[in-house]
């Protein structure tokens, strides 16, 4: 007696056409979620690197500009120019013998100045740079004709990828805001209105700190009898140690 069973009587059967195309169409939709995923966390992260680099190049170019005119010496000139360029306003603000303000490396050249613009690059955002001016530049700026720039300009970037960039400045006389300045006298305030590429936009107002010519007669040091600390007479205009009309 044969103890196994006809051949006949095994049934053998395999995945189907059908199975096997379902079974692909599952595993494609798991890869696809899975790369989704991933793809969405790298550009998460992505994302996050770009606007904590966009918030640390943003407070570190407004410590600059506190320091520079926190830094401004008396002597130094101010003017904001304006110019259209492309259907935009670019701002330029120039400075001259401002000494190590606003200076990418060291003290400026004496009767040289310096620039702090704005310049439109391909794509229509902004570039913020310093420009150094030599003398003859800085001679031609302050009579109010053209400056000539050469191609080796000195330029130094500072921000790049900017929206926004906007400068006014307040007149402490008439208590106005101006969007030119050529006046001799500096003003009393500078408002900037700053946009980087992740949108959020900045205001920051700079005191700047007043011209400080020397005052007529005031060369009686402090602390020397009949000279006022700084060379100003007292309250009363009268010198110190000098006896009043009742004691003669």
């Amino acid at each position: 007696m044969n103890a196994y069973p006809p051949s006949s009587s095994i049934v053998q059967r395999g995945f189907t056409l059908m199975e096997m195309m379902i079974a692909l169409a599952i595993m494609a939709l798991l890869f696809a979620g899975v790369f989704g995923a991933a793809n969405g966390t790298l550009d998460l992260s992505n994302d996050i690197v770009s606007t904590q680099g966009q918030a640390v190049m943003r407070q570190n170019f407004l410590e600059f500009l506190r320091r520079s005119f926190r830094n401004l010496p008396p002597e130094a000139e101010m003017r904001l120019i304006v110019q259209s360029s492309g259907g935009s306003y670019m701002p330029t603000l120039n400075f001259v013998n401002a000494g190590t303000s606003f200076s990418p490396a060291g003290p400026l050249p004496p009767d040289s100045s310096i620039d702090v613009f704005a310049e439109q690059r391909p794509g229509g955002l902004l570039r913020i740079s310093l420009r150094l001016l030599d003398p003859q530049q800085t001679q031609s700026l302050r009579s109010g004709q053209p400056v000539r720039y050469a191609n080796d300009q000195p330029i130094f970037p500072l921000v790049e990828n900017v929206r926004q960039f906007e400068w006014r400045v307040f007149d402490g006389q008439s208590s106005r805001w101006e969007n030119n300045w050529r006046d001799a006298r500096r003003p009393l305030l500078a408002e900037m209105k700053l946009k980087l590429g992740d949108g959020e936009e900045t205001r920051a107002v700079f005191w700047i700190p007043p011209l400080l010519p020397t005052l007529p007669g005031a060369g009686a040091p402090s602390g020397i009898p009949g000279g006022a600390p700084g060379g100003i007479p007292p309250v009363g205009g009268q010198p110190l140690g000098t006896p009043s009309p009742a004691q003669q």
